[in-house]
C-alpha cells in the first residue's frame, strides 16, 4: 500500500470548480490531483529505471555442447539472442537443437520455430543423435514450428502462453528481409517480449562464407552475441575439409576468439580444441617413420642387388668364365652400364 502525504496548496476559484467537479467521479480531492499528477509524469513514470531491482550476478545458459561453454565463461548470458551463422552444411542446426536439448533434460520449456523445415524432419534429425525430442513433445517442454507462416503477433501470442526458456529461430533469412530487418517494428516487438522475460534465443542466419571473411550483416549487429560456423582445410594435415567454430561476439563475456575445430559424432556436436590436430600430426609422422623404414629396407637391398649384378657382368666382360660370342658380349656390356647407371641414381638420392 501506498503511503499518503497530506496536500496543502492554494487553487484560483477555476481550478477548484474542476477539481471539484472530477471529485464527484473520482471520489476525494486528494485522489484527484494524485491521478492528475501521474498523469503528468506518464512517460517519465513508465521509463523510470529501478537501480535497486537490476540483478547485478550474470546467470548463464549452458549449451550442451562439450568444449563450448569452457569458451564463454561456463554459458551465454541469460536473456541474450545469439546470432548462429555460416554456409549451409556446417552444423548450425544441430548446433541448436543441441542447445534446446540441454534445456528440456532441465525441464525448462522450449521453442524451435523454423521457416524451411517441417516438424517431422527435424524430430527425425534429432532421432539419428539418440534424442528422443518427440517424447518431450509429448511430455509439454518442447513445440516444434515446422514450415512457420506466423505473423508477429502469433509468435508473440505463443511465446506469452507457452511461457519457454529457450527459443531457436531458423532461418531469420526466410523469416525477414535483412535490408529492413534492425528497423522491422515486427521483429523489435518479438525481441521486446524475449527481452522483457529473459528467454535465451538462438538466431540462425545464413551466409556465403565463414567467420574467417570477417564480414558482418545486419543480423549480426542486432545479436548479443555471434557465433560463426564454417568448413575448410584448416592446416598442412587435414587431408579433408573441417568443420570449425568461432565465437565473434558475446557481451558481457570475456571471449576465446580462435576458431575451434569440432566433430559431430553420433551423440551430436563435440569441440576437440587442438587435439584433433596433434592427433593427425602423430598419426602422419609415425606413418612417414614407417614410409622412410621401408624406403631405405628397399634402398639398402637395391644397393646389394646391383652390385651383385655388376660384379658378374664384370667377371663376364674380362671373360673370367670363358670366351663370349660378340651378341652375348653385347648383353653383358648393356646389364653392366645399366647396373652402373641405377647404382649411380640411388648414390645421389642418399
Amino acid at each position: 500500500m501506498r503511503e499518503k502525504h497530506p496536500i496543502h496548496t492554494t487553487l484560483s476559484t477555476d481550478a477548484m470548480r474542476i477539481l471539484e467537479r472530477y471529485e464527484k467521479e473520482l471520489g476525494t480531492k486528494n485522489t484527484v490531483l494524485e491521478r492528475a499528477l501521474l498523469g503528468m509524469d506518464k512517460l517519465r513514470f513508465k521509463d523510470k529505471i529501478d537501480t535497486q531491482s537490476i540483478i547485478r550476478i550474470i546467470r548463464r545458459i549452458k549449451t550442451g555442447i562439450p568444449g563450448f561453454d569452457g569458451l564463454i565463461e561456463g554459458g551465454i548470458p541469460e536473456g541474450f539472442v545469439v546470432v548462429v551463422t555460416g554456409p549451409p552444411g556446417t552444423g548450425k542446426t544441430t548446433f541448436s537443437l543441441q542447445f534446446l536439448l540441454e534445456g528440456v533434460k532441465n525441464n525448462e520449456r522450449c521453442i524451435f520455430f523454423s521457416f524451411e523445415e517441417n516438424a517431422e524432419q527435424l524430430i527425425n534429425q534429432s532421432i539419428r543423435f539418440g534424442w528422443d525430442f518427440g517424447e518431450y513433445v509429448d511430455k509439454g517442454y518442447l513445440e516444434i514450428f515446422g514450415f512457420s507462416r506466423f505473423s508477429t503477433e502469433e509468435i508473440t501470442e505463443i511465446i506469452d502462453i507457452f511461457k519457454p526458456k529457450r527459443i531457436v529461430f531458423d532461418s531469420l533469412n526466410i523469416f525477414s528481409d535483412i535490408t529492413d530487418f534492425r528497423r522491422s517494428p515486427q521483429w523489435r516487438n518479438i525481441l521486446k517480449v524475449i527481452k522483457d522475460k529473459k528467454i535465451t534465443c538462438l538466431a540462425v542466419t545464413e551466409k556465403s562464407h565463414g567467420g574467417s571473411a570477417n564480414e558482418f550483416d545486419e543480423f549480426d549487429f542486432m545479436g548479443d552475441g555471434v557465433i560463426s560456423f564454417d568448413k575448410k582445410q584448416k592446416n598442412e594435415f587435414d587431408t579433408y575439409p573441417t568443420c570449425n567454430i568461432q565465437i565473434q561476439k558475446m557481451r558481457l563475456t570475456k571471449l576465446n576468439e580462435i576458431a575451434h575445430q569440432f566433430v559431430i559424432k553420433e551423440n551430436g556436436i563435440e569441440l576437440i580444441g587442438n587435439m584433433g590436430i596433434e592427433r593427425k600430426a602423430f598419426n602422419t609422422l609415425h606413418a612417414n617413420r614407417a614410409k622412410i623404414e621401408r624406403i631405405t629396407t628397399i634402398d639398402r637391398e637395391l644397393r646389394i642387388s646391383l652390385n651383385s649384378i655388376i660384379g658378374f657382368s664384370e667377371l663376364m666382360i674380362v671373360k673370367a668364365p670363358g670366351d663370349l660370342n660378340e651378341k652375348q658380349e653385347r648383353y653383358v656390356q648393356n646389364v653392366h652400364a645399366s647396373g652402373k647407371h641405377l647404382l649411380e641414381l640411388i648414390q645421389k638420392r642418399s
